[in-house]
């Protein structure tokens, strides 16, 4: 077993919590606030909720003389306060809309869930001490809060088959709505390769065939014409003369006709993939690695497609018991 605080520290961070803010006010009337993790509750009857401070922060001596201090759940959307609070900055408050509660203490807005809390009790901890207050007030939302685990802020992710419901109309599609979301993100990531197409002269049945060669050459002109079809494109034998008189694919003579990418149409689409890849990073740049990862495992999952037009879905390797 290792004695090392930055290795229990890190242990520690294993575990995920939610990311708080606590305020008071100072005996001289100054607002004080520090970001905290270290938040539980304690009893319903009477309602209690307990927070640590450690010894060596600028504002102990500050809470250990309140009378009064609040609890905020931050949101999801208010790392940047977190941020704030966890900060040297001197007057954390610059700038910020505050309410007031018992004691004069600030309140912060638009939080997951805040408690104000009367100092009930006050406990030694180590290199820290326990503040144990009484909830006089509190308020909650249904915003998903702020997580914090192995020093990165994340948010919730909803289980699957909890219910959430949305105001939706029946004559329209709602930004609510996945097909919506998906849709935009989809046009986005695909927008300056549309514009090259149309500026090689390449029609939807065009890039259609040369997409389904991309993924799988040698494909026989019938099979090619029924998965363009059942996708919305109209592959003609003028679809496949056009493309084969520009040089961007072969077509075989004998037995079951079939269709293959020249050495120029495998370089086209390269191109045209090189956007979509260079278009998909700048959209996924706004995401962490995690966030980017859970959300790839949850579109392949959705990804139940057997359309022979598309790559195989991956499937999951079988586990070998030994």
């Amino acid at each position: 077993m290792s004695n090392d605080p930055r290795i229990l520290r890190n242990a520690l961070g294993s575990f995920a919590t939610g990311v708080t803010v606590v305020t008071t006010r100072s005996a001289d009337g100054q607002d004080i606030g520090r970001t905290a993790n270290s938040f539980s509750s304690v009893s319903l009857d009477p309602p209690m909720i307990l927070w640590s401070l450690a010894k060596t922060s600028s504002s102990f001596d500050d809470f250990r003389q309140a009378g009064h201090f609040a609890v905020h759940i931050l949101s999801a959307e208010q790392s940047d306060i977190s941020g704030l609070f966890a900060s040297k900055k001197e007057d954390k408050f610059e700038g910020l809309t505050v309410e007031r509660g018992d004691g004069d203490i600030p309140l912060l807005k638009d939080c997951a869930a805040r408690f104000e809390c009367r100092t009930a009790h006050q406990y030694e901890g180590g290199d820290h001490i326990i503040f144990v207050g009484e909830i006089t007030g509190f308020e909650h939302s249904s915003t998903p809060p702020l997580v914090f685990h192995g020093g990165q802020y994340g948010r919730l992710i909803r289980h699957a088959g909890e219910n959430t419901s949305f105001e939706k109309t029946e004559s329209s599609l709602s930004p609510d709505d996945f097909i919506y979301q998906i849709s935009r993100v989809f046009y986005q990531i695909r927008n300056d390769a549309v514009v090259e197409r149309r500026r090689r002269g390449w029609s939807g049945a065009d890039y259609a065939v040369l997409t389904l060669l991309g993924h799988e050459d040698g494909r026989t002109l019938d099979t090619i014409s029924e998965i363009g079809r059942s996708r919305g494109d109209e592959i003609t034998d003028e679809t496949m003369a056009k493309l084969e008189a520009e040089g961007l694919i072969e077509i075989d003579g004998t037995g079951p006709r079939r269709a293959h990418l020249t050495g120029a149409g495998r370089k086209a689409m390269m191109e045209i993939v090189a956007m979509l890849k260079a278009a998909e990073a700048d959209c996924l740049a706004l995401l962490d690695e995690n966030e980017v990862w859970v959300l790839k495992q949850l579109l392949n999952r959705l990804a139940t497609s057997t359309d022979s037009g598309w790559p195989p879905v991956r499937q999951q390797a079988a586990v070998a018991s030994a």
